[in-house]
């Protein structure tokens, strides 16, 4: 049995180890978008888990579930479109659905589908509803915020049940001890707050990108609270983020406009996500990089 998960993101890693707990004989394979797929490590009718991720394009997908016992697990809005359109959507075993992250709908398959002889079922992990509320950018709750940035203080590789597997256990690990994890998130979020904006006074630019008038900074491993102190919704459509990974360049678009959706914009460039955070990636940048900075209020 193989478990393919999402290794950019908290949320992947979340959903990866809740495989892990349940099955532990589960080998895990951290994937991103953009990377190859080990085809050839697929035995036929091998038993494969896919949580928080869809291969691209969506044909691979398909020839995915026709060589193993696939079980997908997703929330990404475009490819679940998608699945739905090809009329493949009921027939792939799992759990999808838009607005709740992939940590949260991997414990509810789990408890659904795996769990179902027990009595009753486990309620949703405290530490994963707010790693889950983080993913979909629910952030109504002060402490989904904090506790992102608190775990991202820690080793997070979901194979470490020592220290995924707490999370699970409430009696392992309560309910209080994760303030300690909030705590320190807090102090991220006070320092990170300046240290965006003194990086975007310093290195944001306009681009126009498939219509889309974009405020864009050169960096990875960011997320849309890197453009809150220059970020304006009437001059702009989406933020930007883009960097070059070895191989090519990947691209983030953000929105918080009704009217704008970026993950259509990134499946048209193969890629995909939201409609208020999405990605792609790509040989040569489809944008010039202007040096017009009049056109921001830094």
């Amino acid at each position: 049995m193989k478990c393919f998960y999402h290794s950019a993101d908290l949320d992947g890693q979340c959903s990866g180890a809740i495989v892990k707990h349940f099955y532990p004989e589960c080998e895990l394979i951290g994937i991103n978008y953009g990377q190859p797929f080990p085809w050839d490590a697929i035995e036929k009718n091998e038993p494969v888990f896919m949580v928080d991720f869809s291969l691209q394009p969506f044909e691979d997908m398909i020839r995915l579930a026709n060589l193993a016992t696939l079980v997908w697990i997703d929330h990404h809005k475009t490819a679940i479109d998608e699945s739905i359109a090809r009329h493949v959507d009921k027939a792939l075993p799992g759990l999808r659905e838009v607005g709740r992250a992939g940590c949260e709908l991997t414990w509810e398959y789990i408890q659904d589908f795996v769990m179902r002889d027990k009595p009753e079922k486990a309620p949703v992990p405290l530490a994963v509803h707010l790693l889950g509320r983080y993913d979909v950018w629910d952030l109504k709750n002060p402490q989904v915020l904090a506790f992102h940035y608190g775990m991202l203080t820690y080793d997070t590789d979901p194979n470490d049940q020592g220290f995924w597997g707490r999370f699970f256990e409430p009696d392992e690990f309560p309910d209080w001890e994760v303030d300690g994890i909030i705590w320190k998130g807090e102090a991220i979020l006070e320092y990170e707050a300046q240290s965006n904006a003194k990086y975007m006074a310093a290195a944001a630019f306009p681009v126009m990108l498939d219509g889309l008038r974009c405020l864009a900074v050169n960096r990875l491993l960011s997320n849309s609270k890197l453009f809150e102190s220059a970020w304006d919704r009437n001059k702009y459509d989406a933020m930007l983020a883009f960097g070059y990974r070895g191989k090519g360049w990947t691209v983030s678009l953000y929105s918080d406009r009704d009217d704008v959706d970026v993950g259509e914009v990134c499946k048209r460039r193969g890629g995909g996500g939201h409609k208020g955070a999405a990605g792609f990636q790509c040989d040569v940048l489809p944008f010039r990089p202007s040096p017009a900075r009049e056109a921001i209020d830094l």
